[in-house]
């Protein structure tokens, strides 16, 4: 299918405008992506059964990723999409029973949008996939993930028993994030990376309760500003492109950047160390170069991001993180200076921490020509120490 070229446009700006705007509100609670907007996050729950093999393959793809599969459901279709999601999960993950390599065939999919963040939504896909397993024998299992190359994000397996024991196994029964719908915040720093299983199966066993798990949508409800950058989202989607739209877009968009700079973050601390170092003779020059820079840097980042989704490139969050990392050089060696600096400060203000009396008694005994002597004993102590903040 062919579109029309203002169409494109409008789309394109669409996309842009709602991943600019990504930025305009802090990250929401920690059960929404961990390691955030650009993750796709997995899990594969394993349950043997006698002659079979079920594995309830869940992945749950951010607000970037969603936004670049986006074309692909225009074109497929919600449903199709879907299908061909899981199917490539099938062919991407392994299982060996006894050392033979077994296939696995997707037997349901489902896709759901569930609202993120700063207009943008996300995807949570749900596949049933199944492989034969002998049904009187113990076997020894082995599975890997179709998430073992999948980049930055959750990675979680968890095997059960449905009618059958696993006398071994190196993975948990129950998962953490349940199922990735409540990642736990202490876990966020170092979280879950598991893409492979092994286990030993023998029939024979109780009867698996099948629990159901509700996927609440990463913010539930758009909060604050982010209510408004969906508005201007919409707003831009469903016009033409005209140069006054244009303008009053950009002074909205102007106004919620804004506010969103009053949010946590963006150059705030390290305009308060700077100010902080420069002491009493802080002034605006000295601290309006970095506001004016750290707000350059962000918006070009920002710009810069929302291209990479707009073209459906791949590399979006490869120089997501790589943006981080010179963020994190940029303000390790800003702050090294201001360390250093106080550093001198303080060796300077110590080594002249103390007076420089220069009392001297000089009598003149010496005759003068007006004839009368007079002794003048002046001391006249200069105290010449030097003020250092």
């Amino acid at each position: 299918m062919k579109l029309q070229p203002r169409r494109v446009l409008v789309s394109a700006a669409a996309v842009l405008t709602a991943a600019c705007a990504l930025v305009l509100v802090p990250s929401g609670a920690a059960g929404a992506h961990p390691l955030g907007n650009f993750t796709v996050n997995h899990y594969d729950g394993l349950v043997t059964a006698p002659g079979e093999l079920r594995v309830d393959h869940v992945e749950d793809l951010a607000e970037i990723p969603a936004t670049q599969a986006g074309p692909d459901i225009e074109k497929l279709g919600m449903t199709e999409w879907a299908r061909q999601r899981c199917a490539q999960a099938a062919d991407d993950s392994r299982v060996t029973v006894d050392g033979r390599t077994v296939a696995l065939t997707a037997q349901t999919s489902r896709a759901r949008v569930r609202p993120g963040q700063a207009g943008l939504d996300t995807l949570r896909v749900e596949c049933r996939l199944t492989a034969p397993l002998p049904e009187d024998d113990t076997v020894t299992l082995g599975f890997r993930s179709a998430a073992t190359d999948s980049g930055p994000g959750w990675r979680e397996i968890t095997a059960r028993g449905d009618r059958s024991t696993l006398t071994e196994s190196d993975v948990p029964t129950k998962s953490l994030s349940r199922e990735l719908t409540e990642y736990p915040e202490e876990l966020l720093s170092s979280p879950a990376d598991t893409t492979t299983a092994a286990l030993r199966v023998r029939p024979g066993g109780p009867a698996l309760a099948e629990e159901q798990t509700d996927a609440p949508a990463a913010s539930v409800l758009p909060r604050g500003a982010d209510r408004w950058t969906r508005a201007l989202d919409s707003l831009v989607a469903r016009h033409d492109l005209t140069v006054g739209f244009a303008a009053l877009a950009l002074l909205i968009a102007v106004a919620l950047g804004a506010m969103h700079a009053l949010a946590p973050g963006h150059g705030k601390t390290l305009m308060a160390a700077v100010a902080a170092a420069r002491g009493g003779r802080a002034r605006m020059k000295d601290v309006l170069p970095l506001a004016a820079s750290v707000t350059v840097t962000h918006t070009l980042g920002v710009v810069a991001l929302g291209l990479l989704v707009t073209a459906g490139s791949a590399a979006a969050p490869s120089v997501i993180a790589w943006l981080g990392i010179a963020s994190g050089v940029l303000v390790t060696v800003a702050g090294s200076t201001l360390v250093r600096r106080a550093w001198r400060n303080r060796r300077q203000a110590h080594a002249h921490d103390h007076p420089h009396g220069n009392d001297h008694d000089h009598d003149h005994d010496h005759p003068h020509s007006h004839g009368h002597p007079h002794p003048r004993p002046h001391p006249h102590p200069h105290d010449n120490e030097p003020a250092h903040e």
